[in-house]
């Protein structure tokens, strides 16, 4: 089993390395328009659009919306600069959307 995942990450960081700059910008684009709905969501918690707010989770956004942003910007320059985007940035970058997002839907901001 170990083997198999092992290949398959293999097989999956060689897409990734060889993806067009055109699958990055479309990339990119997505990650951008996902991280503007956590944001709006997000806001209306902290406006108090979902009943009571919680000063500590609005703590805690502000930390993976930071996070997501600097990832973005992060493989948003090196696109736009002509750069090679590395997988590790790619999947830093989703992996900081996963997790806002998956905090948002666990303190019920917002449903799968």
């Amino acid at each position: 089993m170990k083997k198999a995942l092992y290949a398959f990450a293999i097989i999956l960081s060689l897409s990734l390395v060889a993806c067009s700059e055109k699958h990055v910008e479309q990339g990119t684009i997505t990650a951008e328009a996902t991280l503007a709905t956590l944001e709006t969501a997000a806001y209306q918690y902290s406006e108090g659009k979902f009943g009571a707010v919680d000063q500590s989770i609005v703590a805690q956004i502000k930390v993976y919306d930071e996070d997501v942003y600097t990832q973005l910007v992060k493989v948003r320059e090196a696109a736009q600069n002509g750069q090679a985007v590395s997988t590790a940035d790619q999947a830093a970058l989703a992996a900081a959307l996963s997790a806002f997002q998956t905090y948002l839907t666990t303190k019920g901001i917002i449903k799968n």
